[in-house]
């Protein structure tokens, strides 16, 4: 008896010895491990505290953290004596590591075992069935629930509730099991509210919080407030649910936070997200990848790269949205050695295979051209997912490369891959599709689509008609935007900008008509596009048309909508409002300026276009080549020699722009006008392109100087020997010099040569 009484002490002591060190590390965040599992386990039979069932039960629970299954189930099975906790504990470990199959066997021995589940049991069951695929089990299992009488359990209703969101998005189901639960606690509201936030039903969402606090007085927690942030789509939403935060005192939490950082970012008030971030005590990943993806999407990539230095110097982790977002930022601002220090630090960290990332630094090296780090860094990933080809075959869709790079990844995608083919992809590839020489590679393409039966979408069906005009197939592109069944502000646009660059702008203003009749408004990027047509046509009256909708709907302080409206009130004669609608402009960019520019040197008002450029510059905006090439029009057509060799220095030494043929025309023109031939000559040699020795030729027929027209002529019929205007503008020279058998063999040579003269055009038949 003494021995037994002793015995019993000592298991006692141990027990008591053993609680805290058990409770100690239950509560660290960091996994138990295996060895520190067999270490409790022999100290639990060494003291034969092993069938003590609430110890057995820590150490089960120990076992199925750290996902050792087999001790645990050894464990298990050489339990005396088993509880509900024994069971929950084994069944929920299962479900957390993605094995269902073996829970619900679990459950079944439980069951047979007559051992009666309780609601947390039924609780982490119903969890594991809110998909789709396992509805119907989540079925029985409220089935069961209602068997056992615990249906209306708070704990285990809100687990059902959450079944009937996620797993059958039966809204009325999930409806009539909330208002059944004897007691709602804060845990079922907040699955109500998140259930109706993920169908979209924010009125829902707002009655539900509304009678939470004000009827119930239940104080929202947490998670209320990341299921509100969720709704937030306007800036003004987010300061509200932002007060509410700090009203209830709930801004310490760093989840909260940092939903209201993403979101404030995704607001454009990088400012709120920057107060928030540095008042943050704990920062996690999330809220530092918010803070570097807000400036990157506000166009703020200086202060990214400088955000992403800062990380870097706390020693936070990298993850793979933090990277991606700096690489993004760094093509933003079009730095390329910061890029490549991201790409090691992509590198470091383990994420080159990862495919989101790997297709962010595509793009950055195929924004600067360095197509063959986008061939390797495509060819090191080994298992590609589509949005990769996808970039592949994007970065090969540069200007001048033409189709058959696109095509041939296409043909390997197919060829090589399972991968189902997008209407991204066949996207991407017409792209690629510039002229008319990528015609056939298009029509392949085309024939895709309609076999795929995606001809009829949106996105598709736009591309398709930016490629056929592209390739000046008009007829083509109309039956592809005939083809599209819902048309958006992008088909419109589409369609209209083809008909305005091929020089069809009645036909588009024909088809504003048809737009706005169809329901859709105009917007920043097709309203340009029709007061464009008008500035073609000088149709007045149907510009100020536009341009009282542009002030009706506020596009008039859009930097592009009010460019095009100064351009066309100038090409329709009336300075008068081009001036007016210019001074209205809030933010004036290089678009607006040149759209002034323009205006002067379009009515040859010269000194009013050189004043322009100097508002320009106190305004702190760089001009571009197209200013400089509109103010030297302006300087050459008014005779203005020596104001046009300025600007064309000017526009070299201080702005370091590259002249274009089209400046050194400017400038032989400004030269040709005032009779300098010869220094002309000198100018267009340093050039050499057509347009500039066409524009020499031409000054030499007016000053009737044979010698440099001749040597003019012979160089634009080197350039281009089927041009007619060499001959024609020659032989003018020779008639005008009365040089009669020069002027008749020119005639002959150009007859020889089988080149024709083009027809004239008059809108007047």
């Amino acid at each position: 008896m003494i021995g037994r009484a002793l015995l019993e002490a000592n298991k006692l002591h141990a027990v008591i010895e053993l609680e805290p060190f058990l409770l100690s590390l239950a509560k660290k965040s960091n996994p138990i491990t295996l060895t520190q599992c067999n270490q409790i386990h022999a100290k639990l039979i060494i003291t034969q505290c092993i069938s003590q069932t609430h110890l057995a039960n820590t150490l089960l629970s120990f076992y199925s953290k750290s996902a050792n299954f087999r001790h645990a189930h050894q464990l298990f099975d050489k339990m005396p004596h088993r509880n509900v906790v024994t069971w929950t504990t084994l069944i929920s470990s299962h479900l957390k590591n993605g094995s269902l199959p073996k829970a619900f066997e679990m459950f079944n021995h439980m069951r047979a075992l007559d051992e009666r589940p309780n609601e947390y049991t039924f609780s982490v069951l119903l969890r594991a069935c809110a998909n789709p695929t396992f509805f119907n089990v989540g079925l029985q299992i409220h089935g069961l629930l209602v068997h056992c009488g615990i249906e209306r359990d708070k704990f285990a209703g809100s687990s059902l509730v959450y079944l009937y969101f996620k797993g059958g998005n039966d809204l009325r189901g999930a409806w009539r099991v909330f208002y059944g639960l004897l007691e709602r606690d804060v845990v079922a509201w907040n699955v109500m509210i998140s259930g109706f936030v993920q169908v979209g039903d924010l009125c829902m969402v707002q009655s539900l919080f509304s009678e939470m606090w004000d009827v119930q007085g239940l104080k929202p927690d947490n998670s209320t407030f990341v299921s509100l942030l969720k709704c937030c789509s306007f800036l003004q939403e987010v300061k509200q649910i932002h007060g509410l935060v700090y009203k209830f005192g709930a801004e310490v939490d760093v989840v909260v936070e940092s939903a209201m950082v993403d979101l404030y970012a995704k607001c454009g008030d990088v400012s709120s997200c920057r107060k928030i971030f540095d008042s943050m005590e704990e920062k996690d990943n999330f809220v530092w990848s918010s803070m570097i993806s807000g400036y990157t999407m506000n166009k703020r990539g200086e202060e990214a790269v400088q955000f992403f230095k800062d990380m870097c110097r706390q020693r936070v982790k990298l993850d793979q949205h933090v990277l991606s977002s700096t690489v993004k930022a760094c093509v933003e601002i079009e730095n390329l050695e910061s890029g490549v220090q991201v790409h090691g630090s992509v590198i470091k960290n383990g994420h080159q295979n990862d495919c989101f990332v790997a297709s962010v630094l595509m793009n950055l090296y195929a924004s600067f051209g360095e197509l063959g780090d986008v061939e390797k860094l495509f060819r090191r990933i080994n298992n590609k997912d589509i949005v990769t080809w996808n970039s592949m075959i994007l970065a090969q869709a540069r200007p001048g490369r033409g189709s058959g790079c696109s095509m041939q990844l296409l043909q390997e995608l197919r060829r090589t891959t399972l991968l189902q083919i997008e209407g991204a992809t066949l996207v991407a590839v017409l792209k690629s599709c510039e002229n008319e020489s990528d015609l056939p590679a298009g029509r392949q393409i085309h024939s895709l689509i309609v076999k795929s039966s995606m001809c009829h979408h949106t996105l598709v069906g736009n591309a398709l008609v930016h490629m056929y005009s592209e390739c000046k197939q008009i007829g083509d592109a109309f039956k592809a935007f005939v083809d599209i069944v819902w048309k958006d502000d992008s088909s419109w646009s589409s369609i209209i900008g083809t008909c305005k660059q091929n020089g069809m702008e009645s036909e588009a203003l024909v088809l504003c008509k048809e737009m706005l009749a169809e329901g859709i408004n105009f917007t920043s990027y097709s309203l340009p596009l029709c007061i464009s047509a008008c500035s073609q046509l000088s149709a007045i009256c149907e510009g100020k048309q536009l341009h009282v909708f542009a002030i009706k709907s506020g596009y008039n302080r859009d930097v592009y909508v009010g460019s095009s409206i100064i351009d066309m009130y100038a090409k329709c004669g009336n300075m008068e409002e081009s001036e007016k609608v210019f001074e209205e402009q809030l933010e004036p960019n290089e678009v607006t300026f040149n759209a002034m520019i323009c205006g002067y040197a379009h009515h040859g008002k010269a000194q009013q276009a050189i004043e322009v450029l100097s508002k320009l510059e106190k305004n702190g905006v760089t001009p571009n080549h197209v200013t400089f090439l509109a103010l030297m029009s302006a300087c050459s057509h008014a005779g203005y020699v020596e104001e046009t060799l300025h600007l064309f220095t000017l526009m070299i030494d201080k702005y370091k722009i590259k002249p274009k043929s089209e400046h050194y025309s400017c400038l032989v023109d400004a030269y040709g006008r005032a009779g300098r031939l010869e220094e002309a000559y000198q100018i267009v040699q340093k050039d050499g392109s057509e347009s500039a020795w066409r524009t020499l030729l031409g000054a030499c027929r007016n000053h009737n100087n044979t010698e440099i027209g001749e040597k003019s002529a012979m160089k634009m019929l080197e350039l281009n020997p089927s041009d007619h205007a060499p001959y024609i503008l020659l032989s003018n020279l020779y008639m005008e010099e009365r040089k009669w058998e020069e002027a008749l063999k020119c005639r002959e040579k150009m007859a020889t040569s089988c080149v024709k003269k083009d027809p004239g055009s008059s809108w007047l038949i």
